[in-house]
C-alpha cells in the first residue's frame, strides 16, 4: 500500500485517480472488493478509521459522506476499477469493458446525439461506441443525474460538455484490453494525478 506523505494530500483544485485491480473470479466479490478498496482510501485521506464512514445518496442516488466534503466516485468493470476524489469539486469516472450490446445495429442510434451520430459516421465499431458511452456515463454521474436521463442526451463529442463540466479520456497505467475510461470534473482550472494502484 502506498505509504508516502504526499500519496493523500489533496489540494482545492486536485483531482486524484485509484487504478484498484480486482483480482478475484466471482463477480460479487469483485464489487464487494471495489467497495472495500474505496472505503480504505477515503479514510486515509480523511484520516479517520473506515468504521467512522457513513455514506448516503443525493437526491437522485449519488452516493456521498455524510458530514464530509469530500467527492468521490467509483466505477468499476471486469477485472478494473478505478476511484476519483476531489476535495470540493463534483465529479464522476467510468470505466467499461468489451460490451455484446455495442456490437448491436441499435446501439449508435440508442445513445449518440444526432451531432455524435453524424461525426461518428455510419457504421462505428463497438470500440468508439464504448469509448463514448464511457464519456457519457462519466458526465451522468457526475452531475448526479444516474438513471434519470438518457444517454442519448448527453452530448460529450468534445471535451467541454454543456453545463461547464469538463471530459476526458482516461490512460491508466496497464489498463486491461479494450477497456475505456473517462472522468467529468465541474469546472476548469483542476489539476489531475493518477496515484497508481491500491492492491
Amino acid at each position: 500500500m502506498p505509504t508516502a506523505p504526499g500519496d493523500f494530500a489533496l489540494g482545492q483544485c486536485d483531482v486524484h485517480i485509484w487504478v484498484l485491480p480486482l483480482e478475484h473470479p466471482d463477480k460479487t466479490r469483485r464489487r464487494e472488493l471495489a467497495h472495500l478498496a474505496e472505503r480504505q482510501l477515503l479514510a486515509r485521506y480523511l484520516d479517520l478509521d473506515e468504521s467512522a464512514l457513513r455514506f448516503e445518496r443525493g437526491a437522485f442516488g449519488k452516493p456521498r459522506l455524510a458530514g464530509e466534503p469530500l467527492r468521490f466516485n467509483l466505477s468499476h468493470s471486469g477485472h478494473w476499477a478505478m476511484l476519483a476524489v476531489s476535495r470540493a469539486l463534483e465529479l464522476g469516472i467510468d470505466v467499461q469493458g468489451p460490451h455484446r450490446v455495442a456490437r448491436e445495429p441499435w446501439f449508435a442510434d440508442r445513445i449518440c446525439t444526432p451531432r455524435e451520430r453524424a461525426a461518428l459516421g455510419a457504421a462505428p465499431g463497438p470500440s468508439e461506441l464504448l469509448r463514448l458511452w464511457t464519456r457519457k456515463e462519466a458526465v451522468i454521474k457526475a452531475r448526479g443525474d444516474l438513471s434519470y436521463v438518457s444517454a442519448g442526451e448527453v452530448d460529450v463529442l468534445d471535451d467541454v460538455v454543456e453545463g461547464g463540466w469538463r471530459c476526458l479520456d482516461l490512460d491508466p497505467p496497464d489498463p486491461p484490453e479494450n477497456h475505456h475510461a473517462a472522468l467529468a470534473v465541474q469546472g476548469g482550472g483542476w489539476s489531475l494525478v493518477l496515484r497508481g494502484r491500491w492492491p
